[in-house]
């Protein structure tokens, strides 16, 4: 299946490929849907040992939010020196982590989200570093079944979270990617607006409640679509986005960011 709505610019494929991530990273389209990324067995043999973890909890920094990861992410660490000795050290040891939750040899829901990547850009890609330390490769995460949930209006860019980090700057763009484990009966979509804040506009979009957006503050109408099972679905993630509340079972997924320097160097991954 390939097929492009150029209304909304999303793009569906059945494989990944570099002239869709770039057409991603330069704007030319909003979204990359690829379906099936992985089949709905290994998903489900996959996610039950994830859902059902005690490593599964919330955000450090935002408890009241009811959004569940295995991994530190660097939004916990609010560039705090102790946080992000937390976080590097935390990252040495994430793929092993899941490799042990779900009792597998090497094969696990991050493993081929990064293969596939590393396969489809010619230059390959590589964690992402800070001071040349290890950054986590991604997080596994899921969202409760809760009407009031979700993830309201927000933008997630490297030089939002590190602004005095000066070793990022020639980083072009980057992408948020969710290979879907499960997907609630009801609610749970993505909304992805073709908009692009800079840090002064943030200002004044902001609803109150930690980094979130007021969605009656966004000039235009957002693109929505509902995951699959087994979908791998990238969008550029410095783009305002959310993820609608849902009911009837979790909605889980393998998360990293994507980062573009330009064609001719390695593709980097973090969460």
């Amino acid at each position: 299946m390939n097929t492009t709505n150029t209304i909304l610019g999303v793009v569906e494929r059945s494989e990944l490929l570099e002239k869709d991530l770039v057409d991603l990273f330069t704007g030319k389209s909003l979204m990359l849907r690829i379906y099936p990324f992985i089949d709905e067995m290994t998903c489900k043999r996959w996610r039950l040992p994830l859902e059902n973890s005690a490593e599964l909890g919330r955000y450090s920094n935002a408890l009241d939010v009811s959004v569940n990861r295995i991994g530190m992410t660097l939004f916990e660490t609010e560039n705090d020196a102790a946080k992000m000795d937390a976080y590097f050290e935390s990252a040495l040891g994430l793929y092993d982590l899941i490799d042990k939750i779900i009792d597998s040899d090497g094969s696990n829901p991050l493993r081929s989200l990064h293969a596939d990547l590393e396969n489809a850009w010619t230059k390959g890609s590589r964690v992402e570093t800070i001071n040349g330390r290890m950054m986590n490769p991604g997080i596994i995460r899921s969202f409760e079944a809760n009407p009031e949930g979700g993830l309201p209006p927000h933008m997630d860019a490297l030089y939002k979270d590190l602004p005095m980090c000066s070793e990022f700057a020639e980083m072009k763009s980057q992408l948020a990617a969710n290979l879907y484990l499960s997907t609630p009966e009801e609610g749970g979509e993505l909304e992805v607006w073709n908009y692009t804040p800079s840090l002064e506009e943030l200002e004044t979009l902001y609803s109150g409640d930690y980094d979130f957006i007021d969605r009656n503050k966004i000039p235009l109408s957002p693109a929505v679509v509902k995951p699959r099972v087994g979908e791998l679905i990238l969008f550029r993630s410095n783009c305002i986005h959310c993820v609608k509340p849902s009911r009837g079972g979790m909605r889980t997924a393998a998360s990293c960011f994507i980062g573009y320097y330009d064609e001719e160097k390695p593709l980097s991954v973090w969460a």
